[in-house]
């Protein structure tokens, strides 16, 4: 009688029929003990509920990542970049004049007649020029250094005015940025704080302004080392911001423990899930388990291959260490502890993600007949700065 039909058939505890011998106990122990492994095939091909340690290497995140996108604003305010150099600053005025203009093409009478002056006071000049390694002995053509001073000369008479730069006080930084980039209007829960210290901007080379500067001189020829090296600027930044620059986030795997630049900081959401592991198998059988194991404990006789198979296979399930994992809702990434998780943030300056459903499974190649069931889940975050360096524009 299969243990099935005993159920179809039989509603009271069943009763031993007289003829019915009980096994030996020499023949119980000659029994193979049944084991869990294969259920159709004794070749091991996947795990068991006990290997756990081996099946956490097969979990797999079922849900697809959805895009995310974060756009936050800049404070923005004009600012104006002016380039000296300390060589042109040692030079008087006269001395930058006849520099400038035997560059343009003037020749030593030209230069006089403008200025009215005697040929001794313009002597005294090309002599100081050639001294100072600016001007050919033959007193009418400029050294190569020379040229580049007669250059440097030139592009500081046009940049005068100083060069029209913006300036992002979130960033802390000067850039050049087209009037359809920016925005007036906007949320004021994304604007992005300032971070600069309007005195330090009272000092030369302040921030990346001398690096703008350079590149705005060296447009029309690059520059020897004596003379970079010799480059400085000053800055001047309007006191109000009339305007932002939007910058998108996109990439949320690439956010860094501590703050090392201007960065935004952020909240991504986790998910703590525990998780056991069951067989497939069992799961027909398992409203009926406990009145096949109140009979295995009184008639195990009467219990089939099948059933004793069902019993071991519920005991090792129970037997079998839980699976806990935390899952990142945005990316999909699993780690396996909590050590930089915390609760949800208070602070206003943090920015919280919303948390993504998220579902886990087992990769079916290695963990046949095998499936998670959830037993619990809670939420956790994870603080991360994202430098502005690594945002879209």
């Amino acid at each position: 009688m299969g243990l099935f039909d005993f159920f179809s058939t039989k509603r009271n505890e069943p009763v031993r029929p007289s003829s019915v011998t009980r096994p030996s106990s020499t023949s119980k122990r000659e029994q193979a003990p049944l084991r869990l492994g294969r259920v159709s095939n004794p070749k091991k091909e996947s795990f068991k509920v006990s290997d756990t340690k081996e099946i956490e290497k097969n979990l797999k995140v079922l849900t697809k990542p959805q895009e995310n996108e974060m756009t936050f604003y800049c404070p923005i305010r004009n600012a104006k970049i002016y380039c000296h150099s300390v060589l042109i600053d040692k030079l008087g005025d006269l001395t930058k004049f006849v520099i400038s203009s035997i560059h343009e093409g003037h020749t030593i009478e030209e230069i006089c007649a403008l200025t009215q002056m005697g040929n001794t006071t313009i002597n005294e000049e090309l002599d100081y020029l050639i001294r100072g390694g600016l001007m050919e002995d033959d007193k009418q053509t400029l050294t190569e250094l020379g040229k580049q001073y007669g250059v440097l000369i030139k592009r500081f008479s046009e940049l005068s005015e100083g060069i029209d730069v913006a300036f992002n006080t979130f960033a802390d930084k000067f850039e050049v940025i087209e009037e359809d980039q920016l925005v007036s209007n906007t949320e004021s829960r994304y604007i992005l704080e300032s971070h600069f210290i309007p005195a330090l901007t009272r000092n030369d080379n302040y921030s990346n302004s001398l690096e703008i500067a350079k590149n705005q001189i060296e447009s029309e020829m690059p520059f020897c080392r004596e003379i970079k090296k010799s480059l400085y600027s000053t800055v001047r930044i309007e006191g109000t911001e009339l305007k932002y620059r939007p910058v998108y986030l996109r990439d949320f795997s690439r956010g860094y423990s501590s703050e090392n630049e201007p960065s935004v900081r952020i909240a991504i959401p986790y998910v703590m899930v525990v998780y056991k592991l069951r067989y497939k198998m069992a799961d027909e059988y398992r409203d009926v388990m406990p009145r096949i194991s109140n009979i295995n404990e009184k008639y195990d006789d009467l219990l089939s291959d099948k059933a004793k198979l069902l019993l071991n296979m519920v005991a090792e399930e129970d037997e079998a260490e839980t699976i806990t994992v935390y899952i990142n809702t945005i990316t999909g990434q699993l780690i396996r502890t909590n050590d930089d998780l915390c609760g949800a943030p208070n602070d206003p300056a943090v920015y919280v993600l919303d948390t993504q459903p998220m579902q886990l499974g087992l990769d079916e190649d290695h963990c046949k007949g095998l499936y998670l069931q959830e037993i619990s889940r809670k939420h956790f975050y994870q603080l991360r700065f994202f430098p502005y360096s690594r945002m879209e524009v």
